[in-house]
């Protein structure tokens, strides 16, 4: 489509504007003349028509209205967004997305902000009732369900394990002053109560109940510790009540049956981990539940969200669209023949999918030398694209992965983690980025100087209405995002820091603060001033505008000051001597890193070939192939240790990825970088690990 750029447009837009501002060739002018009506009468017709337009799609206009709102609030909060994989979203028919979910209510804002098609998440139904996210929610179209573990009912009396049930497989739970036919039901769960969630034991399926102090269990009741709760120690107990979710399961089928798109976090709650959670089946059961009612095929398309520093105002998010993935005349067959193993199986596949779309590590502290590993890759003065960036974190987290249970890499493996993890301490120690570490030899004190001078001007000014539009909010909702962290840790055992919590209380809070400030400045206005009214109208709706303007210019502000701390540092000479080993250290890193990879290579398969990798195949292989096969004797890369072996490496292997790494100037102590430009990066190199 060629827009406004198209001939036949271009020539259609300036014939309706010449008939419009000509009265004989105006059409509604002819007609009222003709007729001798007033023109004005059309006008009124074509208003009330637009009135009943609007009213029959009023979902629509309330859904436009709020997404440009909501996109305003994203574009505040984040530095970045960024889009990878687009192409893979069907542009019409009904589709089910299913992410990742690490932030809470931001993830479905985010979706929904950046997909071209109406999306409708499953919310829960305890969110729906909140303030503020409620109200949003449901002006976006999203769907309530209800969650176990939102309608947990304490039980009356305590609970243990019958003693002789482990004998003969039979897991009777026992109570004291209980009511067992009153408050537990066969499917119910029940769980060992602790003071707070995360000392509260697992949920066990209620199998049968005998009497008001006798039930059958699935499985053994076990506390916190993971040990079987006995009668010398009984324990509190809550129930989770089986939830009929069939009304939810038909709104959701008729919604697919219309062609719409309905959202899925099939993880359950939001977490704050570096992997996955155990999916829950229900985005299984709405894609088989399409076809088996409706006979349509409904693709579910994978959403990665991978945050940085995404629970902290102005930070950036890479959301990348997977191949969709739908369900086939075969498995709806093994569908029809065996639920369970159907929906297992298809929930691999979506697990597969959403793997291949985001970062996964066993900790956060992996996540980062990841990360770092990435960066002293990744040629120096050559900026990735998004996709090649996300490419290049995934290569070197699955890597990890692999050669963690390799045992003739644990040992270089673990070195070469502490290098890193060692470098980036450094980095922060400094007050340093990794792209800072090239350039550091060339700062000096008048850098310090104009540096110092620049963002205090910049800070001061931007904070003059910062300081009076933003800075309370943002202080009262660091405050509240705190305390609803702690609420939130305290209530969950799968949370790590509860940091998924924090940017949603945030925005929900600011989302009502912010205005409200707005309007008692109003006030302020009306009751001290004599300012005419249109002064004062002019000056509220001159409030968001400075609002914007504060925030990007505190932020420009803040990152100058930023430049101080390395900058100061290098006037004194201690820590002058540690910045000035930093680029050839640097070096030596990145050559280590590379030289690794190249050892391990055959270990490593594809994910060191510069071919694409297609992920949704890798993730399948990997999982079909479980542990990794008994790795292959590789020779042995020699060791470097002595200036002359790593100037040598240098000169015998500068091929263009490794352009810029520079000479070193070892007599001086300091390094002397190359000034050569700059080469861009080829296919291949932008591909390999």
């Amino acid at each position: 489509m060629g827009g406004l750029n198209d001939f036949s447009v271009q020539v259609t837009v300036l014939w309706l504007l010449m008939m419009l501002s000509v009265d004989a060739l105006n059409p509604v002018k002819a007609i009222s003349s003709f007729l001798d009506l007033d023109s004005n009468l059309f006008g009124l017709l074509n208003f009330v028509v637009l009135l009943g337009v609007l009213y029959h799609n009023l979902s629509d206009v309330i859904y436009f209205c709020v997404r440009i709102f909501l996109n305003s609030v994203l574009s505040i909060f984040f530095k970045s967004i960024e889009i990878v994989g687009k192409d893979n979203i069907p542009r019409d028919g009904p589709v089910i997305f299913t992410g990742n979910h690490t932030n809470q209510f931001v993830d479905g804002i985010v979706v929904m902000m950046n997909s071209f098609r109406k999306v409708g998440f499953l919310t829960a139904e305890k969110s729906m009732r909140l303030p503020v996210v409620g109200h949003i929610a449901k002006a976006m179209g999203c769907l309530p369900i209800v969650r176990p573990q939102d309608a947990v009912v304490v039980g009356v009396g305590r609970v243990y394990m019958e003693s002789s049930s482990a004998d003969d497989n039979s897991f009777v739970l026992v109570g004291e002053g209980t009511s067992f036919t009153r408050d537990v039901a066969p499917g119910d769960q029940v769980r060992a109560n602790g003071k707070i969630v995360k000392e509260s034991g697992a949920p066990v399926k209620v199998e049968n109940v005998v009497d008001d102090t006798h039930a059958v269990l699935a499985s053994p009741l076990l506390d916190r510790s993971g040990a079987v709760v006995t009668s010398a120690k009984p324990t509190e107990f809550g129930v989770f009540k089986k939830i009929d979710q069939s009304t939810t399961f038909t709104e959701v089928y008729t919604a697919l049956k219309r062609g719409e798109c309905v959202g899925i976090f099939p993880e359950g709650g939001s977490h704050d981990r570096t992997d996955l959670l155990p999916l829950k089946a229900g985005v299984a059961l709405m894609a088989f539940g399409a076809k088996d009612r409706y006979h349509i095929t409904v693709p579910v398309v994978p959403v990665g969200l991978n945050y940085f520093r995404g629970h902290r105002f102005r930070g950036r998010v890479v959301i990348e669209f997977g191949e969709p993935i739908a369900v086939t005349n075969e498995a709806m067959d093994e569908y029809k023949a065996d639920k369970r193993k159907a929906c297992n199986a298809f929930l691999t596949a979506v697990e597969e999918g959403m793997r291949s779309v985001i970062v996964t590590a066993p900790d956060y502290n992996v996540l980062q030398l990841v990360y770092t590993a990435r960066r002293l890759w990744q040629p120096s003065g050559v900026k990735l694209t998004p996709k090649d960036t996300q490419d290049l974190n995934r290569r070197f987290a699955e890597a990890y992965k692999i050669l963690k249970d390799a045992q003739t890499a644990q040992e270089d493996l673990t070195q070469l983690a502490l290098k890193l993890d060692e470098y980036r301490k450094s980095l922060n120690l400094m007050g340093l980025k990794d792209h800072q570490v090239p350039h550091i030899a060339w700062w000096s004190v008048h850098d310090v100087l104009a540096s110092a001078i620049y963002g205090v001007v910049i800070f001061g000014l931007a904070s003059i209405p910062s300081f009076v539009l933003n800075a309370p909010v943002g202080l009262v909702a660091r405050y509240v995002a705190r305390a609803e962290q702690t609420k939130a840790l305290a209530g969950s055992n799968v949370k790590i820091a509860a940091r998924d919590v924090i940017l949603s209380k945030k925005i929900s809070f600011s989302m009502v603060a912010v205005p409200t400030l707005w309007l008692f400045y109003t006030l302020l206005a009306i009751l001290l001033t004599n300012w005419r009214w249109s002064s004062i109208f002019l000056l509220t709706a001159s409030f968001p505008l400075f609002s914007y303007f504060g925030v990007r210019s505190v932020e420009a502000g803040i990152i100058e000051l930023k430049t101080l701390r390395p900058l100061f540092y290098r006037l004194q000479p201690k820590y002058r001597k540690i910045q000035d080993e930093l680029p050839q250290r640097r070096a030596r890193l990145q050559m280590e890193v590379r030289m690794f990879v190249k050892k391990y290579a055959p270990i490593l398969g594809p994910l060191t070939d510069p071919s694409p990798i297609d992920w949704s195949a890798y993730m399948h292989a990997r999982r079909a192939k479980g542990d990794v096969e008994e790795e292959e004797p590789v020779p042995e890369t020699p060791t470097i240790t002595t200036e002359q072996e790593f100037n040598g490496f240098l000169r015998a292997h500068k091929t263009p990825s490794m352009i810029n790494l520079g000479s070193l100037d070892t007599e001086a102590g300091a390094p002397s970088l190359s000034t050569s430009p700059a080469t861009t990066l080829r296919p291949e190199d932008k591909k390999s690990v």
